[in-house]
Formats: structure tokens, C-alpha cells, sequence
């Protein structure tokens, strides 16, 4: 142990002694000089027989020596900045050694003799856009200015230096087409860079789409050159409704499999493989799942949706079992929480367990409409709730379920003041206030921008909607078929998009789909 601690002791005092002994080199101020690197503008060399090159130091500690590792082959002298390489009496390659008064060094590579001119790839395919590096690798160069390049048609590449000291060059493809890029430098050697530039290639956002009958899904063109078509091999099985240069919905017609061919303006294409199932299942959420709808298209918010005084949501769904304490006992349907929210709840101020349906419109239940209907689990309910901005009082308001009109046995709050509804600002399916579940199966839902009448709402209820019609802005089947999915789209004039929060993929049986048509 003694000999440990006297090993130790001596350590110490020899750190001790260097860092004393490094404090004389320090500056005036005690401080430490702090070492930059040596940085040369012409890090390599090439020259011939009887010539000579002068190459400055840009950047180092000064007072700078410079040694050849190979005087026969080329010499070197330093002159304050800048040093002379003269070529020996023989061809080949060597180092000279810049060291500054720090002790810094730096290489400098010097080849003497006449080379023939290399770039690192003699031959570039490169896509519209794309880019691409050349290195000329050898030649009878020492630095950019020494080297020069022409491109032969400059609308279908271009070229520029990449690097201050370094044969280093950016291609970029304008056009497609075909063309040479060719380097020649001083002693007039030169080296052709062939150069083909092709359309951009088709990428789209799903090559293996799969879709329900008579349901859609969106695809959309990712990377291309504009001027997109898409054509079924099979148009029985799959419809093509074309949205906008970029999107496109394929909509099941009949179950099977097709391709797809997508060809762009400058006859690029590809093909995708589409799969339409038999729709006889329908999403089932559970209690961890949920939709969230942002109505936005290419990222722009349907203004469409904002200040309405006329509203209907239609869903169809199961529960599943019923949310207890923690989720205030509601079963969350669809709606926006503290706005315009249809769900499923406890009477107000009566504690068991029978729930209602109740559409509730602010952060404290002040407006409340509670239907009488008792909501039961692991049975399929149409519901619906229209708001009639025409009418006034509880005019306004009215609940169905399976295309009854409700009895209200709640009516709560001034429904005169439920107007300029906004729907564009967190609405979901099948969740609120960040919980509250719908905690099993949804079939439909849909969204209109016009108050239905009792005998429309009857008329359709638990009926599956497949065309365009006035006032409907949303209108999403839940049943694209016994796969993963993420999304569903509106097969309404817009298709917004309703993203789950976790894949979809698990399917429950809904009896509507044993229908053979969907109503027209």
C-alpha cells in the first residue's frame, strides 16, 4: 500500500510540473494560445517536367518550414505565406511537409510528370431534379483555375464548382434528356463526362391499395412529371374519380383484384395492384381507438365548415360495454366537446346506470338535449341529431334513433344560443375531451350542412348512402373490408380524411351489409 501512495505522490508532482512548465508558453494574459490547423489553397500538386507552382498558406500559426519527402521528385521553399514546388529530374509522386512554428502541420500531395484527365464517373443517369458529384480525380491541375469545363447543352444539365480549393462539381438534371460535360485542363488534356437525364420517376402514396365495395380510398402522386392519368384494367371492380392533378379515389365497385396503370405527361408509368373487398365487416374501435377529422384539403381548412346554423350528424354503432366513472359514463359518438357533441350519457342528476342519447353544446352541460330511448350494449343504434337554425326554442334541436324521432326528457339551456357552429377545430368519432370512448363498433357517419326532416332522417336511417347529395359534406363507411386501416375517406364531393389513431384491424359484423345494394 506505501508503495502505491509514493507511486501516486510522484504522478501527481510530474502533472503538477508540466502544467507549471506549459504556463511559460502561455501569453501575457496566462491564457493558454489556442492552435489552429495549417490549411493550404492547393492541397495537391501536378506539374510537369522544369515547372513550378506557388501555393499559399491560408490559414496556420506562422514562422512556417517546409520539407519534400523526395527531392528528386519535386522541391519545395518557403517564403513568409507561400511556398515554390519545383519539379526534380524524375515522374512520380511525393509529399511535402508544411509545419509551422507551433509544430501544426499539413500535407501537401505532389505529382510530377503529364497525366491523362479522370473524373470519378465517366458516365451519370441521373433523374429531372436530382443531383449529382464529379471529382476529377488526376490531371495536369493544381487548383480550380487550372481546370475548366463546358457542358454541351446547358437546358438539360448544369455544372457548378462545389469547392474552393478542390476539383469538386454539383450536376443537376433541368430536362430530360442527353448530353457531355467535358474538363479540359492547362497542358489541354481532357476527360468527357456522358450525361443522360431521364424523366422523374412515378412514386405514388400506396402501390397495393384495398378498398371496400362501394367504398373509396384516396391515392396520391407523390414524385412525377405532371399530367397524371390513372386507368383500371378492370373498370368493373374499380372507379377512378380524379380530384386534382395529384389525387385520385379509387372506388369499389365489386370484389376482386386489378391493376391500375399510372402514366404521366412525359410517358413515365406504373402500375398498381388493387384489391376490392367484400365490405361485410365494420371497424371496431374499442376502447383504446378513435377518429380524428382535421376537413382540411392539401392542408387548407374547408372555410365551408365554419359558422353553421344548420347541422346533421347521422352515425351508426354498437357499444361495446359502458364507460364507468373515469369517463364521466359517457360513450363519445361523434362532435366536437364544448361545441356541438352527440354522445351517449346518464341521465342528468340521476345516478344509474341507463344511458340516452344527449347532444350537449358547451364546457358545462348549459345546453343539453337528452332523448328517452334507453342506449343498450351489443345492439346496432341509428341515431341522429339535426340543429334548425330556422326554428327557435327547442324547435331548434331534435334527436332520432332508428328514425324516431326522440322525446326529449331533458331539455336544458337557451338553444337560441347554439348557432355559428365551427366543426373545423378538433372534431372527432368515437372520442371527446381526449377520452370518453365509444368503446365498440362504428358502421357509418355522416355530416350535412342542412337540417334533415323527421322523414328524411327516417328514410335513410341505417341505410348505407353511396352518391353525392345536397347538403352532404362528410359521409365515411367504416367498412373497407378485413384488412389494416388507417384511414378512411369521405365519400362525400370532398374527401376528407378520417385518420384512426392506431391502425384498424379488427372487423365486426354489421347486418345492414348483407344487403345486396347500397341506397341510391
Amino acid at each position: 500500500m506505501k508503495r502505491i501512495y509514493t507511486y501516486m505522490c510522484l504522478l501527481l508532482l510530474s502533472v503538477c510540473s508540466f502544467a507549471v512548465a506549459g504556463c511559460d508558453d502561455d501569453d501575457d494574459n496566462g491564457v493558454a494560445k489556442d492552435l489552429i490547423e495549417v490549411i493550404v489553397n492547393k492541397p495537391v500538386v501536378r506539374i510537369g517536367q522544369n515547372e513550378e507552382v506557388k501555393v499559399n498558406i491560408v490559414v496556420g500559426n506562422g514562422d512556417y518550414t517546409v520539407r519534400s519527402f523526395n527531392s528528386a521528385i519535386a522541391t519545395a521553399a518557403v517564403s513568409g505565406e507561400q511556398i515554390i514546388i519545383k519539379s526534380g529530374s524524375q515522374n512520380g509522386a511525393t509529399t511535402v511537409e508544411v509545419m509551422d512554428g507551433e509544430g501544426v502541420t499539413a500535407d501537401i500531395s505532389v505529382n510530377v510528370g503529364v497525366f491523362e484527365l479522370e473524373v470519378n464517373e465517366p458516365q451519370v443517369t441521373l433523374e429531372v431534379g436530382d443531383e449529382k458529384q464529379l471529382i476529377v480525380s488526376m490531371g495536369n491541375f493544381s487548383s480550380n483555375d487550372e481546370l475548366s469545363f463546358t457542358v454541351e447543352d446547358e437546358t438539360i444539365v448544369s455544372m457548378v464548382n462545389t469547392d474552393v480549393f478542390r476539383p469538386f462539381y454539383t450536376l443537376t438534371g433541368l430536362k430530360s434528356g442527353h448530353t457531355t460535360v467535358t474538363f479540359t485542363d492547362h497542358k489541354g488534356k481532357q476527360a468527357i463526362v456522358q450525361v443522360t437525364v431521364n424523366p422523374i420517376s412515378i412514386d405514388v402514396s400506396n402501390l397495393t391499395p384495398r378498398v371496400g365495395v362501394n367504398n373509396k380510398v384516396m391515392i396520391t402522386v407523390e414524385k412525377g412529371n405532371g399530367g397524371y392519368t390513372l386507368t383500371a384494367e378492370d373498370e368493373t371492380i374499380v372507379d377512378i374519380q380524379q380530384l386534382d392533378d395529384t389525387h385520385f379515389n379509387l372506388v369499389g365497385k365489386k370484389a376482386g383484384v386489378t391493376t391500375i396503370l399510372v402514366k404521366d405527361a412525359a410517358e413515365q408509368e406504373l402500375s398498381l395492384t388493387v384489391t376490392v373487398v367484400q365490405a361485410d365487416k365494420v371497424a371496431y374501435l374499442g376502447s383504446g381507438n378513435y377518429f380524428k377529422v382535421p376537413f382540411e384539403y392539401n392542408g387548407v381548412v374547408d372555410e365551408s365548415l365554419k359558422n353553421l346554423n344548420a347541422i346533421t350528424f347521422e352515425a351508426r354503432f354498437n357499444i361495446e360495454s359502458l364507460n364507468g366513472d373515469g369517463d364521466a359514463q359517457i360513450n363519445t359518438i361523434m362532435g366536437i366537446e364544448k361545441i356541438f357533441l352527440l354522445r351517449v350519457d346518464i341521465h342528468k342528476g340521476v345516478k344509474n346506470e341507463e344511458r340516452f342519447l344527449q347532444l350537449s353544446a358547451d364546457d358545462k352541460g348549459g345546453i343539453r338535449y337528452e332523448g328517452s330511448t334507453k342506449i343498450e350494449t351489443n345492439q346496432w343504434y341509428d341515431v341522429a341529431v339535426v340543429l334548425d337554425g330556422s326554428k327557435s326554442g327547442s324547435e331548434r334541436i331534435a334527436l332520432y334513433v332508428n328514425g324516431v324521432k326522440e322525446t326529449l326528457q331533458l331539455s336544458n339551456g337557451e338553444p337560441n344560443n347554439l348557432k355559428d357552429i365551427n366543426l373545423t377545430s378538433n372534431f372527432f368519432i368515437g372520442q371527446s375531451d381526449g377520452k370518453r370512448r365509444l368503446n365498440g363498433s362504428i358502421s357509418y357517419a355522416r355530416i350535412w350542412t342542412a337540417a334533415l326532416s323527421g322523414e328524411q332522417v327516417a328514410g335513410q336511417s341505417g341505410k348505407i348512402l353511396s352518391e353525392n347529395k345536397e347538403g352532404l359534406v362528410a359521409n365515411w363507411l367504416f367498412n373497407n373490408g378485413n384488412g389494416n386501416t388507417k384511414t378512411f375517406v369521405s365519400l362525400a364531393e370532398k374527401s376528407f380524411e378520417a385518420e384512426a389513431a392506431k391502425v384498424v384491424s379488427t372487423w365486426k359484423p354489421d347486418p345492414i351489409l348483407e344487403e345486396t345494394s347500397p341506397t341510391e
